[in-house]
């Protein structure tokens, strides 16, 4: 055999083991993708409220304590821990676009929620203070609210989980 088909050979080979591991990687991304989908949405259901845009600076009324829709401001909030509040609109508007958002007191064990935050390897996810909070943590998804009295690591990942990507809307954040 000649170098030169030797070499395409080995060239057809290689080319044949990246398709195929490829293809098996992406099939498993969809398999696990699609056991997330199958699961049902964490969290009281909250009644549509709308997803009108308004003008930046302008308040609008909300059924829910932190908002889980209604209307909300063109822009949306970056994914990320913010160490200060961030305006309602913004982030409803981020949870139109699947965002989950991790609501907390500022007196909550915030180095706790940040590892629990940060160990789940949802990317459309918020975590932010509030200061009217009614309890220490709550978590938001389009049209979804779990309160919670105490830190509950099991529930926090599995809404973090479950409901992040579920929105109306599939955008970048």
């Amino acid at each position: 055999m000649s170098k030169e088909i030797k070499i395409i050979i080995a060239a057809t080979a290689v080319t044949l083991v990246i398709l195929i591991g490829a293809i098996w990687f992406l099939s498993s991304q969809g398999a696990k993708e699609e056991t997330r989908l199958s699961k049902p949405l964490v969290g009281e259901v909250i009644a549509d409220q709308g997803a009108d845009h308004i003008p930046e600076s302008t308040t609008s009324a909300y059924l829910t304590n932190p908002p889980t829709g209604g209307s909300h401001y063109a822009k949306s909030a970056p994914a990320g821990i913010y160490d200060k509040e961030v305006p309602d609109g913004n982030l409803i508007h981020s949870m139109e676009h699947g965002a989950v958002i991790l609501w907390y007191k500022e007196a909550s064990d915030s180095p706790r929620l940040k590892s629990i935050f940060t160990s789940v390897p949802a990317s459309k996810k918020i975590m932010v203070p509030r200061a009217n909070l009614d309890v220490p943590v709550a978590l938001t998804s389009w049209g979804r609210l779990l309160k919670l009295q105490t830190i509950d690591e099991e529930q926090i990942k599995s809404f973090l989980e479950t409901n992040e990507n579920r929105g109306p809307e599939k955008a970048p954040l």
